[in-house]
């Protein structure tokens, strides 16, 4: 999970768990810094949690980080359930505080007794095998380590731990509400099963979780390679190379690509949606919940969401540090000057990533067999102060590379065959009122590379996985 004197940002609630963790990692040695986040509830009890963990971080003599956010509020004017909410904004927040702060590892205080909730929630709500794996111990996403040293620690050994050394929690009394799902299967039914069936039902779900864990890791390799191999530049599932699949591989096709839209589906629908995409009719729309449809064009099928293309908020593209002028070429071993890059900058918008690269040389391929349709490099000095990524827009024209008119983006759409009701989930990236790239299918003859260009900037649009996100409190 982590190296050792490795820095580490650790989300610090003020219960239990999260004071072990802190104490842990202090006690072995890793440079922490402590993050808590306020959901400004319980009236005002959780603003004397915030001031407990920074006492505590003075203890520790660790940096301490807050945020506040009025959850509850925002939930509710969102539409969104409190405890999702909270979640994401809570990772929202250890996120950027680990990037701000040049640290790569974030550590949460999940343990055993999480673990084997979270596998026993997911069996009623009737997960698919992956989501039997539970709660991943370490986990990649935006540039961070999200490490859960504790996984294995049952919640009797922390607080057995605590008492050891005289140590102080605070208890969050929502944990008790028997109105959450979870709280209901810690203090009602996992006790049940425990007297009625079997004592030992915790390492039972752990035992389970461990074992599907592996077996995920293992299939994970066939399962990219096929879905990369079904996805078209356009994040679309081409019909065709999904019919040759393993049924089994379909469905985990179907719920990887799903899950990475936001859309959890059952295993009634993930059935559903791998027969739908084999033998609907073209044209035709399965209804997938949560605002989402899938539609079925002639070559590929689409996930449509219900949201107007016009509400959906431009998200600006995030650049890399540029390069110094006096950056020289790095050289191979012949002594010639090769393609190098630096470190690229990430932006998440519209199911995909997009990464941002400033080129010191151009790549050692001729362009044209470099730039792919998730691919192009731009003259970076025709660029205007910001780059969006966006939907289409009334009146939107493109000028088309190798083109010197623009025509209009419907009429670009209806010349490349892209079905109607998806024009309006086609990514853009546009510099103003500028379209420079129809992501997935071709740039803009506005900032192309050409004879004069001096410095280049690449973007690459990738299919955005890893913003599944863990089913976790």
């Amino acid at each position: 999970m982590l190296r050792a004197g490795q820095r580490v940002l650790v989300a610090v609630s003020g219960g239990a768990d999260s004071v072990a963790l802190a104490y842990v990692l202090a006690e072995l040695g890793y440079p922490i810094e402590i993050a808590h986040f306020d959901h400004e509830t319980r009236d005002g009890a959780s603003a004397a949690d915030a001031r407990f963990v920074e006492r505590l971080a003075n203890r520790l003599n660790a940096p301490y980080h807050l945020e506040r956010r009025p959850v509850a509020r925002e939930a509710c004017a969102a539409g969104k359930s409190f405890e999702h909410h909270a979640r994401d904004l809570r990772y929202a927040f250890f996120l950027r505080t680990a990037r701000e702060r040049g640290i790569a590892a974030i550590a949460t205080g999940h343990h055993a007794d999480d673990q084997a909730e979270t596998v026993l929630l997911r069996i009623l709500r009737g997960s698919g095998l992956q989501g039997l794996a539970g709660i991943p111990p370490v986990r990649e996403t935006d540039g961070a380590r999200i490490v859960r040293p504790l996984i294995a620690c049952s919640r009797v050994e922390i607080l057995a731990y605590l008492r050891a050394r005289r140590l102080r929690y605070r208890t969050d009394v929502t944990n008790a509400h028997r109105s959450f799902p979870r709280n209901r299967i810690r203090h009602e039914l996992i006790p049940m099963l425990e007297r009625a069936y079997n004592p030992a039902v915790r390492a039972a779900l752990l035992r389970l979780a461990e074992m599907q864990r592996r077996q995920n890791a293992y299939l994970r390799p066939f399962e990219e390679k096929a879905l990369k191999r079904s996805l078209d530049p356009t994040g679309a599932l081409l019909r065709a190379p999904f019919r040759e699949l393993p049924e089994m591989l379909r469905h985990r096709c179907i719920a990887q690509w799903t899950r990475a839209r936001g859309v959890a589906c059952d295993y009634e629908r993930i059935l559903a949606a791998a027969d739908f995409i084999v033998h609907g009719a073209t044209g035709r729309r399965l209804d997938l919940g949560a605002g989402t449809l899938l539609y079925n064009g002639r070559e590929a099928a689409y996930l449509l969401g219900e949201t107007i293309p016009e509400t959906v908020a431009p998200v600006a593209l995030v650049f890399p540090p540029d390069l110094s002028r006096d950056t020289r070429a790095k050289r191979d071993k012949k002594g010639q000057s090769r393609h190098t890059a630096c470190p690229c900058a990430e932006t998440r918008a519209l199911g995909r990533r997009f990464l941002v690269r400033r080129l010191e040389r151009p790549p050692r391929a001729a362009l044209k067999s470099y730039c792919t349709p998730t691919r192009q490099v731009f003259d970076a000095d025709a660029l205007g102060e910001e780059l969006i990524v966006r939907t289409r827009r009334a009146g939107d024209r493109f000028t088309p590379l190798g083109m010197s008119g623009a025509k209009k983006l419907s009429d670009f759409f209806i010349d490349r065959g892209v079905p109607a009701p998806c024009r309006d989930i086609v990514p853009l990236v546009a510099d103003g009122a500028r379209i420079l790239w129809v992501v997935g299918y071709m740039p803009s003859a506005l900032a192309a590379v050409g004879r004069r260009t001096r410095r280049l900037i690449e973007i690459e649009a990738l299919p955005d996985f890893g913003a599944i996100p863990d089913e976790i409190d």
